[in-house]
Parts: structure tokens; sequence; C-alpha cells
């Protein structure tokens, strides 16, 4: 497996129980306690997951989300002690692709983690397509999981990815929210279904070309779909 994972938790006896139960499961994890830690080891280092708790003794958790998000497609789990909706809605706005509210069962953790990567290699391994148009701009490849726009390639989440790939494999039929998260989440998903907005909005405002239709359009009072 040696899937890299960092955890970014100032609480020692979380991110000891992270650190030693990803370890059993056979990942490669790096604990750092503090926003400048984890900033250190991500100069040198490209982790395949980061698990990331909000309230650091050096900062918000927000902004170094914020900072990932902007460089790196790396899957990001905030682990949040914050159970309001905004602080949820927030984080998954500047980047993130699930959060988990403490106190949590290191169980749900290495599910939720499991899913992520289980995503990540069936999308991998099931095509082996070059580049297919979506639109007269717009390129995929399943393969390697790349997406072109006017030939230049786009940053996409690892979840923006995934609901981009879901929709074009399943292209002209509309989607209700509760759909996508059954089927693009994977799991048992207890929050908020305006996640779904936030990861379609995002989408759009990477992909999407002014005075053109949407890559993926609103069905009023319905859902969504890809043409």
């Amino acid at each position: 497996m040696n899937n890299q994972i960092l955890i970014v938790e100032d609480d020692k006896s979380i991110n000891d129980i992270l650190f030693h139960s990803l370890k059993s499961e056979g990942y490669n994890p790096f604990s750092s306690f503090t926003l400048e830690e984890a900033k250190e080891y991500l100069n040198i280092n490209t982790p395949d997951l980061i698990l990331l708790d909000l309230n650091l003794p050096d900062g918000d958790g927000f902004d170094l989300c914020k900072e990932i998000s902007s460089k790196y497609p790396i899957p990001i789990i905030i682990l949040t002690a914050k159970n309001d909706i905004v602080d949820k809605v927030l984080g998954l706005e500047l980047g993130a692709d699930d959060y988990i509210t403490k106190p949590f069962h290191i169980k749900e953790v290495l599910s939720r983690i499991k899913a992520v990567f289980r995503r990540i290699e069936k999308s991998s391994q099931n095509f082996n397509s070059n580049f297919i148009n979506i639109n007269n701009s717009i390129k995929i490849n399943f393969k390697n999981r790349t997406v072109l726009k006017d030939d230049k390639v786009v940053k996409l989440k690892p979840k923006e990815y995934e609901l981009l790939e879901f929709f074009v494999q399943n292209r002209n039929k509309v989607f209700s929210r509760e759909q996508l998260i059954d089927n693009v989440w994977e799991f048992s998903y207890d929050g908020d279904i305006r996640t779904v907005d936030i990861h379609i909005r995002r989408l759009r405002s990477k992909l999407d070309t002014p005075g053109e239709a949407s890559i993926i359009e609103t069905v009023f009072s319905v859902g969504y779909i890809t043409r």
C-alpha cells in the first residue's frame, strides 16, 4: 500500500492514535503538530492524502487548506471539533474533499481514507482511453485523471475530478444531490448535501466558458446533468 498520509493535528493523543492506526493498515504516515511543521513537510514531500485539524496552535487550518488546494491536487479530509455547518461548508469551499467531526471513531477515519484511495485506483484502472472530448474546449483522460481546457491542464481536486468523471460517464442523465452523494462519495454521508453544490460550483468556475452553457447544467427542482 505505502500511501503517504500527512497528519496535521496538535492533540498528541489524537495524533498518536491516527499515526499508529494508519501504520497498522499499511500506510506511511507522518505526524505534524503545527502549520509550520506541515508546510516544511510539504516543501519536500507530496503526500497522497492529508488529515487536517482546523484549530492549530500557530494558525488556522482553513488557511493551510486553501494554500494546499491552490498548489496541489491532494485530497484533504478535515478533522474538526466544530459542528457548525458554516465551518464545514467553508472547509469544502476552500478545497477540502471531506470532513469528519470530532469525537470520531478511528474505524470511520480509516473507512473514509480507504474510500478515497479506492475511487482513485478504480478510476485509473478501469479506463484505457486517450483524451476524449467533453465539449469543444474540454477534454478528459480517464487513465491518468487529467482534464484539459483549451489544451491546458486544469488542476482539479480529487473529489472534483470524481464528480466530473461520474457526470461524463452518465451523460444526459439527471441526478439529484442525494444520488450524487450515494454514487460519488460512496459512504454513509451524514453531512449537508450542499457539499454537492459547492463542488459543482468549483467545477464550473474552473471549466465553464463565459457565454456558453455550463458543463454541468442545473435542472430546476431535480438536480444536475451533463449533456
